[in-house]
């Protein structure tokens, strides 16, 4: 991830105020192509991590973006070689993650 740079400090100040929506086009403006998605994936994987003992409930929603954040970069493919290799970057990400929580 291009996790460094004064953009994803701000990027991380937002998303700590529940400011998300200003986080997620601060990093679309700051990545102008499909890696914007997975960096915003790790916004949220780091929020999921973060708010799990005192949020549950946001907790959960974050780890919910994560993934389908990390689905929109590999779906944002032009083409087959891309597809694949965005996919791998995918489903390493979401191994990461881990697996679905139970309800």
């Amino acid at each position: 991830m291009a996790s460094d740079g004064p953009w994803w400090d701000k990027a991380q100040t937002l998303e700590r105020a529940d400011r998300l929506e200003e986080a997620e086009q601060l990093l679309r403006d700051q990545i102008p192509s499909l890696y914007c998605a997975i960096q915003i994936a790790e916004l949220y994987r780091l929020r999921w991590i973060r708010l799990q003992p005192a949020d549950p409930a946001k907790a959960a929603e974050a780890r919910q973006k994560a993934a389908n954040w990390a689905r929109t970069y590999a779906s944002w493919a032009t083409s087959g070689g891309e597809g694949t290799a965005l996919s791998l970057e995918r489903d390493e990400f979401l191994t990461k993650l881990g697996s679905e929580p139970l309800d």
